[in-house]
């Protein structure tokens, strides 16, 4: 596919954001040395960014039900439905959080590395045995006084509906005896028309897509339109169980979320 220009100007803008994160990124690497100011620094670092490439993918968020306030002396495991690798983008333009991904993730080319750039862990889904610890990291994290994201579908979705959530993470929010905070990530509009089966591929990255193909057709939108809703926090108790979250959280999320199109 050859990129119009359009495509071409949106992607020298991006890209050369996404150069200014990574050289960032980079130096805070070099200098902080303790990894928890480390990770305070790439949050920070990924946000203002983030807020950046958003402007320059015509992405527009609108922000519901935010409360600056719950954050002052507390943070949380935040749980919430997947769409695209856009959503990083759409949530850390509004709060600075540490994010969860694969192993496999992290090997691909251009997402991994930037990844770990902004201080995320990656867990090994391929390897049960591995959970254990993967849960110690992420308590630590949580421990530490970092928000960290997790989305418990597993992967991401065409946008039909919330996935079912597989519930083994959600157990580093009771090691930590941190509650849960649900969010809900839509896309509403593309190109100025309702989200839909004709269209939802130009935002949903799922299946077996590739990135960058996906990547240039963002690219060559005029305008996206999404929504973040900050849900009501779950508490949680050393009684509370995994099951328990999860039942709650998927009922809260897609109570939200709802069913946009019809397939």
């Amino acid at each position: 596919m050859i990129p119009v220009p359009s495509q071409l100007a949106a992607g020298v803008r991006v890209g050369a954001l996404m150069g200014g994160y990574a050289a960032q990124a980079s130096l805070g690497k070099l200098r902080f040395r303790n990894r928890d100011e480390r990770l305070k620094f790439y949050t920070e670092n990924v946000g203002k960014w983030c807020r950046r490439c958003l402007k320059a993918m015509n992405v527009e968020t609108k922000v519901i039900g935010y409360k600056p306030e719950i954050f002052e002396n507390k943070n949380y495991l935040i749980v919430g439905n997947h769409l695209s690798y856009v959503d990083i983008l759409v949530f850390s333009s509004v709060r600075p959080a540490i994010f969860v991904t694969s192993v496999d993730m992290g090997e691909t080319k251009f997402l991994g590395p930037m990844a770990e750039l902004g201080g995320s862990i990656f867990v090994e889904r391929r390897n049960r045995a591995q959970i254990g610890r993967d849960l110690g990291v992420m308590a630590d994290t949580l421990r530490a006084g970092h928000n960290v994201v997790i989305f418990p579908e597993g992967t991401s979705s065409n946008g039909a509906g919330v996935l079912p959530f597989k519930k083994s993470l959600l157990m580093s929010a009771v090691d930590a005896q941190k509650d849960i905070l649900p969010i809900v990530i839509k896309y509403t509009e593309v190109d100025g028309k309702p989200l839909s089966p004709e269209n939802r591929d130009r935002i949903c990255w799922y299946g077996d897509m590739t990135f960058g193909p996906h990547f240039m057709g963002i690219l060559n939108t005029t305008s996206l339109k999404a929504e973040l809703h900050f849900l009501d926090p779950i508490p949680v108790t050393s009684e509370t169980t995994r099951h328990g979250l999860a039942e709650e959280a998927h009922a809260k999320i897609s109570a939200v979320y709802g069913r946009p199109y019809e397939e």
